[in-house]
């Protein structure tokens, strides 16, 4: 045995420091996504939860709890008419209710499931911080690991806003599932590349050498089958591994070295995640393309390594291979093109992701990362780990590592999705955190920290030697052995405030989040960060969908309140008694849950357009024969659509807007301002009538002619206001405009809620509620929520 010093056996084995600090960041993470939110989501005796999608998981998770573990595959209060899809991919739901099920002993209360429903992102999130120490200790070494984890506990942005209390949804459980599968992927991969395992290894059943790499690629397998099964649009993980394994396969038959480890760890990787999928996948449409790429992801490996035996075996030059995989990609493409065209371009399709246009951009989350974006989402970690790219390129291409590069394939491909779409900011949190945590790491190990951080046998071995030395020396070398050198001990120390300073404390405080309301105007076009874009639902919203879901105020579109609970069978046919609620898409989940009604749109963009067209109609008859043709009953609507979402209405309506209100520059003495001018068409739109005016008829009150001029500003055009006069009526303005022989002039109205027109009485449409919430709008308090009654044909 070795000897140990007393002040060894005091030191704490770095594991238990290590333990002692996760568990420190583990209620650090809790105390930001459970405390910090407490009194925003349980209020009172309700749970309100942030943004719509987890009132869609709500839905599902009380249908999985009345009926676990059987799931519906149609809902038909998804969407009417029609109904639309349930479950895709279950995973996340069946994990929610079977908790549920378990901390309620069977029986849960509806509050029970929407507590257990609030605390899951929380947990999943903070457990994240678990794989993503283990990937920083793998790759580099355990201090990294541990400062990765910490940075993952307090980055602002997308991972954390999705981790919060309440925003129960599955996008934190794709992080957490997605990163363990890559840190067993990279065990898998680090293991069969030291060990240098092959087709031989598995011949001969040489278990010491394989068990290892194959134990990790079942359990990298595993995790990412589950991760599929929580989320429709996993292709995309898959396709980050293949990319992944075709360069590595072209780097190593390049320097001349056995690929067969690839296939070994890749085709298993796919089979056992393919074979976890198949039972719930189904037939056409998105599930064809995942038959069809995962059949590809199975068979590549296997297809990529023949052909490197055979180039290697005939002694061809290296180069020819990764042209080879190219002529090969080309002839496939041909022949699928041939075979089934139109399957070939939905594939191709999915790539959108990295480019959205039209209506979609009207969505927030699909929006590009800008600069000031990053810098709310990642802080001053987004830019150090551009640094920390480059080297550990240097050192990938150094050290040969196969390990490093699948991490630098990963992480490059996810900033080229969050450059493209900021909501893959919650993907890209982890990358940035390991990134950051390698630079911070990297830096106080150049500043000297590894030199004083000696291993115990050698500090022994310094005492023993030491003892040996005269008193004198020994006295003068004893108090040398903790401080010394003692430059060293200033440049880490220097180093590590510096570290502290530029990496950690930018974060500190930008996890607090001030509530965002969904009443709240013009939130959706100009929010910095998702964290701040995400509204809580509201008394507004809450009592409206309340009072809609009794019976005395609606009737039951089904009969029984009980088939809200049900399993639903197809082909599906709606009784007459069902009807559809309109609304803007944002808020059909909410219809859904809390009212057990049907909405006519919903948060996927079904019916988007359909709503879209009806709200902006510029007539009765117009907006009626929409609400005919799709069964609506009832219309709810909230202040923020026809102000800070009417833009949206548009866009999906297949409008523009500059048809019902333009901005303009206004001149003044101390430099001007933007305004938003209205025209006629905005006034005339159906849910400016219903919402502005309830729906009654009004007089014009003083239109405004104004003309402008043409203007160009940093290849922008503008409208500058020159003058402006109020009139009486529209009339007289109309009349005023025709007479103007020269010059640009407008009809316009300065108020949202002051019509510039005439509008005539909507007959067909009834106020039957107002929330007693209110909200302030055009300097004007408002009910949060109007619900009218559409009386139909012979009802009006």
């Amino acid at each position: 045995m070795s000897e140990q010093s007393p002040e060894q056996k005091r030191r704490l084995p770095p594991i238990v420091i290590v333990g002692i600090i996760l568990a420190v960041l583990f209620g650090i993470s809790l105390y930001i996504r459970i405390y910090l939110s407490y009194d925003q989501i349980f209020v009172n005796d309700w749970v309100w939860f942030r943004e719509t999608d987890a009132y869609y998981h709500l839905r599902n998770i009380e249908n999985l709890v009345h009926n676990f573990p059987h799931f519906n595959s149609f809902d038909p209060y998804m969407l009417y008419p029609g109904g639309g899809g349930g479950l895709a991919r279950p995973f996340f739901d069946w994990l929610v209710a079977a908790i549920i099920l378990l901390v309620s002993l069977g029986a849960p209360t509806q509050h029970t499931i929407e507590a257990v429903g609030a605390y899951m992102p929380a947990i999943l999130g903070t457990l994240t911080l678990i794989p993503v120490y283990f990937i920083g200790k793998e790759l580099f070494n355990r201090w990294a690991g541990v400062i990765s984890a910490a940075l993952i506990v307090i980055l602002p942005g997308e991972f954390l806003n999705r981790s919060r209390l309440g925003f129960t949804d599955h996008h934190v459980a794709e992080v957490l599932f997605s990163t363990v599968c890559i840190l067993f992927l990279i065990m898998a991969i680090k293991r069969a590349r030291e060990r240098d395992i092959s087709f031989d290894h598995l011949l001969s059943r040489d278990w010491s050498t394989i068990t290892k790499p194959l134990v990790y690629t079942l359990l990298a397998g595993v995790f990412l089958g589950i991760y599929l099964l929580s989320w429709q649009g996993g292709l995309f993980f898959i396709f980050i591994i293949f990319v992944y394994l075709v360069i590595q396969f072209i780097v190593d038959h390049l320097r001349h070295k056995s690929s067969d480890y690839l296939c070994i760890v890749g085709t298993p990787l796919f089979l056992i995640a393919f074979l976890m999928l198949l039972p719930i996948l189904g037939k056409g449409g998105m599930d064809t393309i995942y038959r069809v790429s995962m059949l590809v992801a199975i068979v590549g490996p296997i297809v990529l390594s023949i052909i490197s035996r055979l180039m290697a075996g005939r002694a061809w030059k290296p180069v020819y291979y990764p042209l080879t995989l190219l002529g090969l990609a080309g002839i496939g493409l041909a022949a699928f093109h041939a075979i089934n065209p139109s399957l070939l371009q939905s594939m191709l399709e999915k790539f959108s992701i990295f480019k959205q246009s039209g209506a979609m951009l009207t969505v927030l989350e699909v929006h590009p990362l800008t600069s000031w974006i990053a810098w709310y989402n990642f802080n001053t970690s987004f830019f150090f780990s551009f640094v920390a790219f480059a080297m550990l390129i240097y050192v990938a291409i150094k050290e040969k590592s196969a390990d490093k590069t699948l991490f630098l394939v990963w992480s490059m491909i996810m900033l080229i999705a969050v450059l493209s779409q900021r909501r893959f900011g919650y993907y890209y949190a982890i990358n940035v955190a390991l990134l950051t945590g390698y630079f911070s790491w990297k830096m106080i190990d150049i500043a000297g920290l590894n030199k004083l951080l000696a291993k115990s046998k050698e500090v022994v071995g310094a005492v023993k030697k030491f003892k040996k030395k005269e008193k004198k020396t020994r006295e003068k070398a004893k108090p040398r052995t903790f401080m010394q050198p003692r430059g060293t001990w200033v440049r880490v120390i220097v180093v590590g405030i510096v570290i502290f300073f530029f990496v950690f404390f930018p974060n500190v405080g930008l996890w607090r989040e001030e509530p965002t309301r969904i009443v709240g105007n013009l939130y959706i076009g100009y929010t910095r960060s998702l964290a701040e874009a995400s509204p809580i639902m509201d008394e507004g919203w809450y009592s409206s969908c309340l009072w809609l879901k009794d019976e005395h105020n609606s009737p039951e579109p089904f009969g029984d309140p009980n088939f809200y609970y049900e399993l639903y069978e197809t082909p599906f046919h709606y009784p007459e008694t069902a009807y559809g609620v309109m609304s803007w898409w944002d808020y059909g989940y909410y219809i859904i849950q809390i009212s057990h009604r049907i909405p006519n749109a919903n948060p996927g963009q079904a019916g988007a357009v359909r709503a879209g067209k009806f709200f902006t109609a510029q007539n009765e008859s117009s907006a009626n024969e929409l609400a005919d043709d799709l069964g609506t009953k009832y219309v709810m609507i909230d202040s923020a659509m026809p102000i800070g979402k009417f833009y949206a209405m548009v866009e999906w309506a297949g409008g523009s807007l500059d048809e019902f209100y333009e901005f303009y520059y206004l001149p003044e003495q101390d430099g001007g301002q933007w305004i938003p001018l209205y025209y006629p068409a905005y006034y005339y739109s159906t849910v400016a009538r219903l919402y502005n005016f309830d729906g009654k008829a009004v007089t014009s009150t003083q239109p405004i002619v104004i003309s402008y001029e043409e203007n160009e500003l940093g290849g922008e055009k503008y409208k500058e206001i020159t003058s402006g006069q109020y009139f009486s009526s529209y009339e007289d303005a109309r009349a005023y405009v025709a007479a103007q022989t020269s010059g640009n002039y407008e009809i316009v109205g300065e108020n949202p809620f002051s019509s510039i027109v005439p509008l005539e009485e909507l007959a067909s449409y009834e106020l039957e509620y107002q929330s007693e919430a209110t909200t302030t709008a055009a300097g004007q308090t408002l009910p949060s929520i109007k619900i009218f009654k559409y009386l139909g044909p012979g009802e009006s």
